[in-house]
Order: structure tokens, then sequence, then C-alpha cells
């Protein structure tokens, strides 16, 4: 078990403090179909920091990680944008389209650098097995403040989400969303330097997923997701200092694994869905 600490101990700290945040804004896109949003965020943040890297700054430097929030910030900009009079193309269309260009351009970008694939490579899966405790201690400090505004705007945030009769709409909506995808730029950029692409979209998603495949209303899917999060990411990095599989990979493997067996497992229980009832979802609103 020492070793195991001292091996994965900075990276367990750094899932702890991540993954909650990360859930919380899964719930709201896996809520409003806007799955592919996360990706491409991070996808864009990611080509932020090849541009830095193409510029001859290291990848965990402070210049790429200004170049990534730049980036990540007028992506989740032209994505909330590109929402409005999409006429019979589905906004998810345009999401999708964000999150190809940004990763050939990505591709494009590294190709002639003398360690592109490996930058590569870093980019999509992470290196939070090399985070140390002061970084750990920053991002705490980072996420509990972006965590605070969230909670500050939940509900109305919430209600936008549900569509509920009373949510925001016009220009207030508008700007609810553009500070809702500001966040998760935020987030999106802070986090990929550290945990990769996949990781954070598999934080982002699977979660969410796991707890809405049981439970309807906002409020039980909260308390359901959040501490599934933490405890299946523990699972990934034991999996990876077990097996020794490459960290981000063991954790999205993992999580995979657990939305797997929360789907078979729903299969045979035919009244799940008394289990939750739809009205649960605007007392959640209310609560939220």
């Amino acid at each position: 078990m020492r070793d195991y600490w001292l091996l994965m101990g900075p990276a367990s700290l750094a899932s702890m403090v991540m993954s909650p945040v990360h859930c919380l804004f899964g719930l709201h896109i896996v809520r409003r179909g806007v799955i592919f949003i996360d990706l491409a965020v991070a996808q864009i943040a990611a080509l932020g920091m090849v541009v830095a890297i193409r510029q001859g700054h290291d990848a965990h430097s402070p210049q790429a990680y200004w170049w990534s929030l730049g980036f990540a910030l007028a992506g989740a900009l032209a994505i909330a944008l590109t929402k409005y009079r999409l006429g019979r193309v589905p906004h998810e269309a345009m999401i999708g389209i964000f999150f190809v260009v940004a990763s050939a351009g990505g591709i494009i970008a590294l190709e002639n650098t003398p360690h592109g694939l490996e930058e590569l490579k870093d980019l999509l899966a992470g290196s939070i097995l090399f985070v140390d405790n002061a970084h750990v201690a920053n991002t705490a400090v980072i996420y509990g403040t972006i965590l605070a505004v969230m909670i500050l705007f939940w509900k109305a945030t919430t209600r936008i989400s549900l569509q509920t009769p009373d949510a925001p709409t016009g220009l207030k909506a508008a700007l609810y969303d553009f500070l809702f995808y500001s966040l998760l730029a935020f987030v999106v950029a802070s986090s990929v330097k550290i945990a990769g692409v996949l990781v954070v979209f598999t934080w982002l998603v699977m979660p969410a997923v796991m707890a809405f495949l049981w439970v309807s209303s906002m409020r039980a899917a909260v308390l359901v997701s959040l501490p599934l999060a933490v405890l299946v990411s523990l699972g990934g990095l034991w999996a990876s200092y077990r097996w020794d599989w490459p960290t981000g990979a063991a954790m999205v493997v993992v999580f995979g694994a657990v939305v797997a067996l929360f789907y078979v497992v729903g299969l045979f229980v035919p009244n799940r869905a008394a289990m939750n009832p739809e009205d649960g979802e605007l007392a959640g609103t209310q609560a939220g």
C-alpha cells in the first residue's frame, strides 16, 4: 500500500479534486444532449497547446496553458453562438465539425515536429501520473472557485438544461449559456494538460450516464454520480498500478466497464423507471 501511495498518491488526489467538478458539468451536458461539446472543447484546448508547442513552448509551461485556455474559450463561445438559426441541422453536427477540424489541425501542426507523435499521444492520454502535490493544491483552489460560481448559478442552469417552463429565455438564457460554456472551457483547458482529452471526456460524460441510467432527477444524479466519479477514477488508477497499464487509458477502460455493468444490470430491473418518477426532475430543479 505504501508503494502504491508513493507512486499513485498525487494522481489519486488530483482525481478526487478534478473528477467531481467535471461530473457536475457532465450532468448538464448529458441532459442537454450535446454530448460531444466537451470532447470538442477539449480538442480545441489541445489545439491551442499544440500551437504553443509549435512556437517552442513546453507543453506544461504557463504559455501553453494560456494558449490552451484562449482556444478553449474561443471554441466554447463559437459553439454557444452556432446553436441559433441552424434550421434542420442539429447543433450536435456543428459540434462534431468543431471537433474533427480541431483534431485535424492538431495533427497537421505536429506533423513536422521532432516529437509530434509523442506530443499527440500525451494530449490524448494525459500525464496524470506525473502530477505533483503542489500542482494538485493549485488545481484545488481553481476548481473550488469554479465550483462556487457553478453552485451560485446552479438553479437557473438546471432549469435551462431540463427545459422547464420557468427556464430563462432569450438574452438571459444566452448569457447563462455563455457563462456555463465559459466555465466549461476553463475547466477543460486546465484539465487537458494534466489528464488528457480522453480522461476529461470520460469524467464529463460517463459518471452522468451511469447516474441517469438509474435516476431521473438532477438532485439524485448529483448524489449518485459524484462519488462514482471519484471511486471509479481510483479504480482506474489501481488497475494501472496493478497491471502496469498506461494510466489515462486504464481510467477510461475501467469507467467504460462500469458503464457497461450499470447498463447490463439495468436490463434485468424492468421496474427501474418506476423508481424515478419524472416529476422528480422538477423537484430536483427547485431544490437545485
